[in-house]
């Protein structure tokens, strides 16, 4: 057993699960209904946005706190048995509800198809900013919140909770980040735009997928979250709505919006200085010119690709700690996305992530990484994975 954790940096709270993910080789899925497919191994980790982004944090040697809702079942104990494997105290932060069920998760995923979840959310839905209160927020630089849309509680009213949860997390000085999953009807019939405006200005740092962002706030929210979660795997994204969503953000209030754009990287726009300085004000040492008015894309590492599983939570956790470390925003791209890069190379979300020396050589490696599909306004950066946009101020 490793030695007690020492105190957090970063709290991670939100979603949590338990996932189950069996072998199924590097075959394409093609499920048939009545069909019997063999599979390896199955297995068995945490999962979740708590589990996927607060992991790794914890392996790129940011001390993390994890905070989130389960139930008094088998599942909970074996879900809180995996975090202490990971480090004496990581399961400490899990409140236990009697009366619920431990959420987890069945991931169908192979090295030729993107993943497939069948969720159950379980004590997720009951989880709200009583389950974190200011006290347990002491000492801590960092709030990440992760996967309001499979949260019941957090977006009724819209979003009033999740507002609290962020606004106390700000009142207590640290700096809060956000990310999303794909929006559906199973929480109640939100109007996400306008969650995004109560909760945008609490939010500091913004990191949901282009899906995402097209079924909350693009021009025809009426298509179903897997409609803009397909179209977005399609082919590469049009530059002008990836800029158009990402503006529309910031105009809601957040400070620094990276849209996730899967293989075709990591966008990145920031605000204004005067926005920016608000976030470094909660984090003494960050410098606010290198991070203002900002826009730059990021390329991906391109290496043998085993799994999806958490990429989009491992690459957050990557940026998320190069702001800590206050870098600036060229280098926390090319962290998140090496940071991402190691985890498709393994089934698992967390196991291809070891440490914070692996992650900063894979940023500073040779490898590969494509042209992006932006137009000739862009010009490079001190990475060669970087660009800088038509909107860039740095």
């Amino acid at each position: 057993m490793t030695e007690p954790l020492p105190q957090a940096r970063a709290i991670v709270a939100g979603h949590i699960c338990l996932d189950l993910m069996p072998d199924l080789g590097s075959r394409p899925l093609d499920l048939q209904p009545g069909a019997l497919r063999i599979a390896g191994p199955m297995t068995i980790s945490p999962g979740g946005s708590v589990s996927n982004t607060g992991i790794a944090l914890h392996r790129l040697g940011v001390a993390t706190r994890l905070v989130a809702l389960v139930g008094s079942d088998p599942l909970g104990a074996v879900l809180r048995a995996a975090l202490e494997d990971e480090a004496s105290g990581f399961g400490d932060g899990l409140v236990v509800r009697a009366d619920e069920s431990t959420s987890y998760s069945v991931l169908l995923s192979s090295a030729t198809t993107d993943r497939i979840v069948i969720n159950f959310p379980g004590a997720n839905d009951a989880f709200s900013s009583d389950d974190l209160p200011e006290d347990r927020l002491r000492g801590a630089e960092l709030l990440h919140v992760g996967y309001p849309p499979l949260m019941r509680r957090l977006c009724e009213d819209r979003g009033l909770e999740l507002e609290r949860l962020l606004r106390t997390a700000r009142g207590a000085g640290l700096v809060t980040s956000l990310d999303m999953a794909e929006p559906g009807d199973r929480v109640g019939d939100i109007e996400w735009p306008a969650l995004l405006a109560r909760v945008l200005p609490q939010v500091d740092v913004f990191m949901p997928s282009l899906g995402e962002l097209r079924a909350m706030l693009g021009p025809n929210r009426v298509a179903s979250a897997n409609e803009a979660h397909v179209a977005s795997s399609e082919g590469p994204p049009d530059e002008m709505e990836v800029r158009s969503l990402a503006g529309t953000a910031l105009s809601l209030g957040a400070a620094v919006v990276g849209v996730k754009l899967g293989r075709f990287g990591l966008y990145l726009s920031t605000a204004s200085e005067a926005r920016v300085r608000a976030v470094a004000e909660r984090l003494p040492g960050l410098e606010t010119g290198p991070w203002s008015s900002r826009e730059l894309w990021s390329s991906i590492f391109e290496v043998p690709v085993r799994g999806t599983t958490g990429s989009g939570d491992t690459t957050i956790a990557g940026f998320l700690t190069a702001l800590l470390e206050r870098r600036g925003p060229v280098e926390a791209l090319d962290l998140a996305c090496a940071t991402g890069s190691l985890c498709v190379e393994r089934d698992d979300a967390q196991s291809g992530i070891r440490s914070r020396e692996q992650a900063g050589a894979r940023a500073r490696s040779d490898a590969p990484r494509p042209p992006l599909p932006v137009s000739t306004g862009w010009s490079p950066t001190a990475s060669p994975g970087v660009m800088a946009g038509p909107g860039d101020r740095g």
